[in-house]
């Protein structure tokens, strides 16, 4: 029996270990470089995933509601806070132990995307070009959320947009990186410890281009951070 229970306490001390030195160290929100440690690992993709909210106060999306990368109707172990929720940043996992879990969703307009601004009038998606999901077409919005940092503003990945804000009310490129959700093409994950399912320890990615075999490439945005 005590040997039993020594191998089961080893295995989960090994299943710790190897997930954490096979996470990634880069946080939630940054895109991928040229020479980054991460580049080229395989990629697989997501279950069934959603974007949606959690309505913490009055009716309707507001800056108060947490927005979620989610494959459930309510909120559950391993979606990923797009957005702070208490002490817990944007990009951090939800855990059976968080307050969060098991919260009700709410859809957002069948017109919510994953978005970018041209803001260098390139033809295309490029590194310097900062991303958003994004409400609706054909403008950014308010509460629209930042999926990284918008270049010299000092705004930060997981912020919403606001009134009176740089990046407010301007006109997304084309095309839509991520539409429809689901199912969610283009959300990919790195299966950190080989179990070969989307679990806590797994780096989430948005790939560009979509489709498989996929791997983390330039440009990507890691929307998960450091376990």
């Amino acid at each position: 029996m005590r040997s039993s229970t020594k191998a089961a306490a080893l295995a989960m001390s090994l299943y710790l270990i190897l997930g954490l030195v096979g996470a990634s160290e880069y946080q939630f929100g940054t895109k991928v470089l040229a020479g980054d440690k991460d580049i080229g690992r395989p990629l697989f993709a997501m279950p069934p995933t959603d974007i949606r909210y959690w309505n913490t106060g009055a009716p309707g999306y507001d800056d108060s509601d947490v927005v979620y990368l989610v494959t459930a109707p309510s909120v559950s172990a391993n979606d990923v806070r797009l957005t702070p929720f208490g002490n817990l940043p944007a990009g951090s996992k939800v855990t059976p132990a968080d307050n969060d879990i098991g919260m009700p969703l709410t859809l957002f307009l069948p017109t919510r995307a994953i978005r970018f601004l041209n803001l260098f009038g390139s033809p295309r998606y490029d590194l310097n070009d900062p991303v958003y999901f994004s409400q609706a077409a054909p403008n950014s919005v308010v509460n629209d959320v930042r999926l990284n940092a918008t270049l010299g503003t000092g705004l930060k990945p997981g912020t919403k947009v606001h009134d009176f804000e740089p990046d407010l009310n301007l006109a997304f490129g084309a095309p839509v990186l991520v539409f429809p959700l689901p199912p969610g093409l283009g959300l990919c994950f790195f299966d950190v410890n080989g179990n070969g399912a989307y679990d806590y320890w797994d780096d989430v990615y948005m790939n560009l281009p979509s489709g498989f075999p996929a791997e983390v490439y330039v440009n990507n945005i890691r929307l998960s951070g450091p376990v």
